[in-house]
């Protein structure tokens, strides 16, 4: 029996191996071939169980820009004006040094002229961001929510939670 078993394995794998090589032989042809090996096995093993996973992808979701108000504008008679800027956060689900250039960048061009900008995502830190002499509470708020300025017009300086992230220039 333990032959018999084998003969029909071998069999079967010739069979399929000739649909394989006859698969290879057409592809990238015009006309397709399809080979079809039908085979009846009896055995006594119990049957093989099989399980099917089916992975869905979600669609990728545009960018999108976090919404901001100007909190707060200093103008000055030089020209060198200085704002507070307040990001929305519920209009964002994750934020980068990128998105924050980004704001900073389209609060120059939109709202000139600017010398100095700060970028916070909570109105205590928009208080709190241009006093000169922070309490212990409000520097634990600009620790969390003070999230990059904007120096001399044109460096970025990443504060709070980006400031591992160092300085950037504008523009560049």
């Amino acid at each position: 029996m333990l032959g018999r078993v084998a003969a029909m394995w071998s069999r079967a794998l010739l069979l399929t191996g000739l649909a394989c090589l006859a698969a290879a032989c057409t592809f990238g042809a015009e006309e397709t071939t399809t080979t079809e090996a039908i085979l009846e096995v009896t055995t006594t093993a119990p049957p093989e169980t099989t399980t099917t996973v089916t992975t869905t992808l979600a669609p990728l979701s545009e960018p999108s820009f976090p919404e901001y108000s100007i909190a707060r504008r200093i103008e000055a008679t030089d020209g060198r004006d200085t704002v507070v800027v307040l990001l929305d956060p519920s209009s964002y689900q994750v934020l980068s040094d990128i998105d924050l250039y980004d704001v900073v960048a389209d609060v120059v061009d939109r709202f000139p002229p600017i010398f100095e900008a700060h970028v916070v995502d909570s109105p205590e830190a928009a208080d709190a961001v241009l006093s000169e002499a922070p309490t212990e509470e409000e520097l634990q708020v600009l620790s969390e929510h003070y999230l990059v300025s904007l120096e001399d017009g044109f460096r970025l300086v990443y504060q709070g939670p980006f400031a591992e992230l160092g300085t950037a220039v504008l523009g560049s």
